[in-house]
């Protein structure tokens, strides 16, 4: 049995599991099983589609070739592997099924990169490929380290708005790679044989408690030049709705108030900045420079 945590839960595995951050034995939150055959589901899914089911406390979801994992209550993750590749098998449970289990426990995931500054994090939001990671590690070039990569639980605690890392590994691609500085390329590893997508694992460096927020940058590619602007509450919370970690299904599994009240909160107690940078071209050395002196400098004391 291996012991890890993520998110800051502890769970106990049949697998190792590298991206997490290991832990002792003990009192865990779930429990991941390795298994031939999956459960049944206790109540029929409210959302059937062709490679996953799902209602507000079961979930399964099945990756043709490789494995189907089935979630059950945010407390047990079945595996049912179909290959022996445990990179993809591992890859689709970091991602999916890991998500399922946290909805399940209510909590939010949102898509963020984000960067430490003293007690607090600055939390970079943007769909995938538009440049979190990639800011987060020029950001880290300026002497901010880096707090969690794509993911992050945004949650209200005692009336302040705190962030917890999801686990440490940066998942990059090949341009990622060769746009930055703070990790030696030799450390990346291919995370699937097939996409030009890799990770670097950075667990010596891992704070994996929560931190407050200091304020969400919406990162866009936009315009001819860098523009930084704060943005009203109101249209930061549309745009963090828009960057819920997979937010289709947020209906299925019944979250749609638990986003509602957490997004409205999150909206009332920290700022918003908007960052534009031209499409297409490799501005992240300035992206970030301006993103350093025009909002963490200015307000990060």
């Amino acid at each position: 049995m291996f012991y890890h945590q993520v998110f800051g839960l502890r769970c106990a595995s049949d697998v190792e599991l590298p991206a997490f951050l290991a832990s002792d034995s003990g009192e865990t939150d779930f429990e991941v099983k390795i298994v031939s055959q999956l459960p049944e589901f206790s109540n029929a899914p409210t959302v059937v589609k062709p490679f996953s089911s799902y209602n507000d406390k079961e979930f399964r979801y099945q990756v043709p070739d490789t494995a189907t994992y089935f979630v059950r209550e945010g407390k047990q993750i079945w595996i049912c592997p179909a290959t022996e590749d445990w990179s993809s098998i591992l890859l689709f449970f970091y991602s999916n099924a890991i998500a399922a289990m946290l909805f399940q426990r209510n909590l939010i995931p949102f898509h963020v990169s984000g960067v430490l500054d003293g007690d607090g994090v600055w939390l970079l939001s943007a769909p995938s490929r538009t440049g979190k990671s990639t800011t987060a590690l020029k950001l880290k070039e300026r002497g901010y380290p880096v707090f969690t990569d794509d993911t992050a639980l945004v949650f209200m605690e005692n009336g302040r708005c705190m962030a917890t890392p999801s686990y440490p590994m940066i998942r990059a691609w090949r341009g990622t790679l060769e746009n930055q500085e703070s990790y030696d390329e030799a450390s990346a590893f291919q995370i699937r044989a097939e996409v030009e997508k890799f990770g670097i694992h950075f667990h010596e460096q891992f704070q994996a408690s929560a931190k407050p927020v200091k304020g969400i940058i919406y990162l866009q590619e936009q315009g001819d030049e860098i523009t930084i602007n704060p943005i009203k509450p109101s249209v930061g919370m549309q745009h963090l709705g828009n960057n819920v970690y997979r937010r289709q299904w947020i209906l299925g599994m019944n979250k749609q108030l638990t986003q509602f009240k957490l997004i409205t909160s999150i909206a009332k107690n920290i700022p918003f900045w908007m960052a534009c940078r031209p499409k297409g071209k490799k501005t992240f050395g300035e992206f970030s420079e301006a993103i350093d002196l025009q909002i963490i400098s200015q307000y990060g004391k």
